[in-house]
Parts: C-alpha cells; sequence; structure tokens
C-alpha cells in the first residue's frame, strides 16, 4: 500500500489520501469482488474512487469480465472504480485500454479515462538507453565533415537543398541540436544551423551517437558495378583505401529509394554478391564509384580484426578535413 501512495503521489504531484471503504457501501460488494481484491478508497482532486487492489491472480478475470465488473460498480456505488495489479501482459494492457478500463501498474502505468488521467513511466533502463542519430542527422553531419560546410543552412535550405521533407529536416537539426553537436543561431523563426566543433574533434565528439549505416543486407548473382546509384562498399570500399586485401565478393551500396528502381533479381538468403540497403543515401557522400570515408569507417568499427582496426585508424588519420 505504501509503494503505492508513493507512486501516485510521486506521479501526480499531489498528496493522495487512502482509506476503507465506508461499510455501507463494503457490504454491497459481490463476494467474487471481495474475494479477488482488496477494497479501498482514495481520495485525490476532491474525488473519491473505490480502488481494487489485486491480490489472487490464479483466476484472473479477463479484460472483458473486469470492464463489465467496473461497469456494474461504479453504478452500485456511485463510485468511479479503478483496478490495482503489480503486473500485467503487455497483450492485455492493450486490451485494458482498448475497453476503456481505469487501472495503475505502480511505476509502469496509470490510466483511469473517467479522470482523463493516461500516464505512463518510461522503463527503468531508460535511462541508460543508447541515444543514436536519426539517419538524415548522421547523413547532415557526414556531409558537413566531408562534402560542403553546412554552416550557415536553415532547415528550409536544407529541405531545398537534399530534397527532404521540412519535417524530416527540423527533426534531424534538433537531434543534432539535442545531442550538443550544433547550435540554431539567429532570430525570427529561421534560424541557421552551427556545428559546436570542427572536424576530427567534431567527428570524436558524435562517436557514441553514430549508427552503422546498413539497415539490412539481400543477395544477387549479378554484377552491378555498372549501375550509377551502386557503390563499391565494405571490403571492396576497404581495400581501395587501405592495404587490406580485397575479396571476390562484390559488396553495394545503395539508398532504400534507389533500390525501388534496381530492375535486378535479388534473394533474402543467398547469392554471389551482397547489396546493403542503408539508411541514407550513400550517393551523395560518395566519391570515385566507393561509400565514403567515414561510413565505411562506421561499418567496420566494431570488428574483430586488429589489422583492420590498425588500417581504420590511418584512414581518420589522414583524412583532410574541408577548409573552412
Amino acid at each position: 500500500m505504501n509503494d503505492l501512495i508513493k507512486y501516485l503521489e510521486n506521479t501526480l504531484g499531489v498528496e493522495t489520501v487512502v482509506g476503507t471503504l465506508e461499510k455501507q457501501l463494503h457490504q454491497q460488494l459481490p463476494l467474487y469482488v471481495t474475494a479477488n481484491f482488496r477494497v479501498n478508497e482514495f481520495t485525490i482532486c476532491n474525488h473519491k474512487i473505490c480502488l481494487l487492489i489485486a491480490e489472487n491472480l490464479e483466476n484472473a478475470p479477463t479484460p472483458d469480465q473486469l470492464f463489465k465488473q467496473m461497469i456494474f460498480l461504479r453504478q452500485k456505488l456511485g463510485l468511479p472504480v479503478v483496478y490495482v495489479f503489480n503486473t500485467v501482459a503487455s497483450y492485455n494492457i492493450k486490451r485494458l485500454i482498448k475497453k476503456g478500463v481505469n487501472f495503475i501498474i505502480p511505476y509502469k502505468q496509470l490510466f483511469i479515462p473517467d479522470l482523463f488521467m493516461d500516464l505512463r513511466n518510461p522503463p527503468k533502463t531508460f535511462s541508460s538507453k543508447k541515444v543514436l542519430f536519426t539517419p538524415l542527422a548522421q547523413f547532415l553531419l557526414l556531409y558537413h565533415l566531408q562534402k560542403e560546410r553546412l554552416n550557415g543552412f536553415t532547415s528550409k535550405r536544407l529541405t531545398d537543398k537534399f530534397v527532404q521533407p521540412y519535417r524530416s529536416v527540423c527533426r534531424a537539426v534538433n537531434n543534432l541540436k539535442e545531442l550538443e553537436l550544433c547550435n540554431l543561431v539567429g532570430g525570427g523563426k529561421e534560424k541557421y544551423i552551427q556545428f559546436a566543433a570542427k572536424d576530427l574533434n567534431l567527428w570524436k565528439h558524435a562517436q557514441k551517437f553514430l549508427q552503422n549505416p546498413v539497415e539490412r543486407i539481400i543477395f544477387t548473382d549479378e554484377i552491378l558495378d555498372e549501375k550509377p546509384t551502386c557503390l563499391l562498399s565494405n571490403i571492396n570500399a576497404l581495400c581501395n583505401l587501405t592495404m587490406i586485401n580485397d575479396e571476390k565478393r562484390r559488396y553495394y551500396a545503395i539508398s532504400k529509394t534507389d533500390f525501388k528502381n534496381l530492375a535486378v533479381e535479388t534473394n533474402k538468403y543467398a547469392g554471389d554478391n551482397t547489396i546493403e540497403l542503408w539508411r541514407y543515401d550513400p550517393y551523395l557522400l560518395s566519391n570515385n564509384g566507393f561509400v565514403d570515408k567515414l561510413s565505411l569507417y562506421l561499418l567496420f568499427r566494431n570488428d574483430a580484426d586488429e589489422r583492420v582496426q590498425g588500417e581504420l585508424e590511418k584512414m581518420i588519420n589522414q583524412i583532410k578535413w574541408l577548409e573552412e
């Protein structure tokens, strides 16, 4: 009970009083209710509510049964009725919400549509969840570092330049700002982007937010070297820049949009060559038919081969960053 009170007060920010239900009302409760639930009354924001705290879950009622019981008791007691559970399967939570059943799962969710309340607590692991770039935010950072400085660009200008939805660009820019990699400068509605660091320092600051550019892979027996939107990737690109030996298998990087227009036969499970479907458009970052160096680094940065890691470090150290 103390945990419930603490949860309610911390979640709602007001003092919560929990007591016993009036004897006269308690006597009106059916046996099937008192056998499965401990009955209490609590007052919040001057609203009295009947709490049914689940005690016996061996024969737990279905969401449909709980809804019917709730309606019956609400009419009988003249009070809103709220169930309290220690735990509920996720699929049953959805069913309870769909039915409009009032319920509380302390430290997880409070759903009381009778009082227009719907509060969900993040899981305990939320604070340690790794925050990553959105694909477009990662693309903008890599483009800024390798192709053209984007300092001074507004969201509208970025939208026009990369032919992306304005909302997506705004989310990407806000993503960069929230991760403290850029600032929004200027007055009025249209502020412009200003990255918070330069070149290698910016790259290093971004490391923990960057993700592998490949979303999924498929296979083909065809050679796609002549396809302009198919870039050589993976080991084929790495051997072009380092002392690592090439392989016979061809790895091609392509955006999901360009792949839809690629008239080749593919297979989900096997083939002589690999097609990588990227989270962002590799073609806009490419040089000479190969994927860009920084995306290539992200492809291999978790590779266990010490030789590969040594070559990656050399590649990054040899990059000639853009002039301001």
